[in-house]
């Protein structure tokens, strides 16, 4: 996440360790809870082969493996750091890695997240314009190529082969700020937060309800077509993990915009001991927000339990001659 508002990386004395340590125990509890759901739902992205080539579940499959490496990497340097004030483990590999999923993996979830609200538009109301190789080449894949490689291979660039001194310190998060943003001009500092960050969420509220609003204008319409059901699925699986982002990431972004506009003490008291922090839940939510959209949900699960019920009882045969 941006350094362009210091106070997300300067420790808050007036924070309560009971408070950090409460929010480490919540963290905590939601990746071991989360973790099992990422393996489940990849699973049943990947190794079905229909679920794995349609179309609408590609972006979707790269962003739960991009939160996944968020939510074991990334939060848990942070909430480490949180609770004991020093980076653990620490060394100039780790720092590296930990700067690069939080700008490069973590941007590229928001970036993917805005692709999936646009494309939504196409796949369920223009879904006959992709119908051939070519378009599908030119409309679903180099776009989603984009998105998911954009913010990842500049960050990559930024962090590991920009040409200026690391200095790494353990008593900062991240272990300090990149070095390239002593050295950038103003211009890639503003269009940093703007483009990376601040529009992408703003634009994901705004195609998303618009979304909706078409969905629930044309359903008539809909409902006489046979993909009417798919249609739907795929709207409910866009808003669900949109609303884990949006919930989450947009009182960080107003207080940011209130910030940027004249007043840059709005919102310095409660932003870095708590709204920036939640910027992390996303991660845990979206696996849930994706298996509340799978089809046949029940069966599925009822399939696991008895499988996993009927393995426990298989004992072995002794066989007496």
């Amino acid at each position: 996440m941006s350094d362009n508002f210091s106070n997300h990386n300067i420790i808050n004395d007036n924070v309560s360790r009971t408070w950090i340590k409460i929010e480490f125990s919540l963290f905590l509890i939601g990746q071991i809870v989360s973790i099992p759901c990422y393996i489940f739902v990849l699973y049943h992205f990947l190794a079905h082969k229909i679920t794995r080539r349609a179309l609408h579940n590609h972006v979707i499959i790269i962003l739960l493996i991009y939160n996944f490496i968020d939510l074991t990497v990334d939060l848990s340097l942070t909430m480490t750091y949180s609770l004991f004030d020093i980076v653990s483990p620490f060394s100039p590999i780790v720092c590296l890695l930990w700067q690069f999923i939080d700008y490069g993996i973590w941007y590229g979830t928001i970036s993917l997240m805005f692709w999936a609200s646009v494309e939504r538009h196409i796949l369920v109301f223009h879904s006959n314009i992709i119908r051939t190789k070519q378009r599908r080449i030119i409309l679903h894949y180099i776009p989603l190529l984009f998105f998911s490689l954009y913010t990842p291979i500049l960050y990559f660039y930024l962090i590991f082969l920009y040409p200026c001194d690391h200095v790494f310190l353990s008593t900062h998060v991240r272990c300090g700020s990149l070095c390239y943003f002593y050295l950038a001009p103003i211009w890639f500092i503003y269009y940093d937060t703007l483009a990376h960050y601040t529009m992408p969420i703003l634009l994901i509220t705004l195609f998303s309800s618009i979304l909706i609003l078409r969905f629930i204008k044309q359903k008539s319409r809909l409902k006489q077509a046979i993909k009417w059901r798919q249609c739907r699925k795929m709207i409910i699986q866009l808003s669900l993990v949109s609303i884990s982002y949006l919930v989450f990431d947009l009182p960080y972004i107003i207080i940011v915009i209130v910030q940027s506009s004249g007043y840059p003490n709005f919102g310095s008291e409660i932003i870095t001991p708590y709204i920036s922090h939640l910027v992390y839940v996303p991660p845990i939510v979206v696996p849930y927000a994706t298996l509340l959209s799978l089809p046949r949900l029940k069966h599925k699960l009822r399939s696991l339990l008895i499988w996993k019920r009927n393995r426990r009882i298989i004992a072995p045969i002794t066989v007496v001659q």
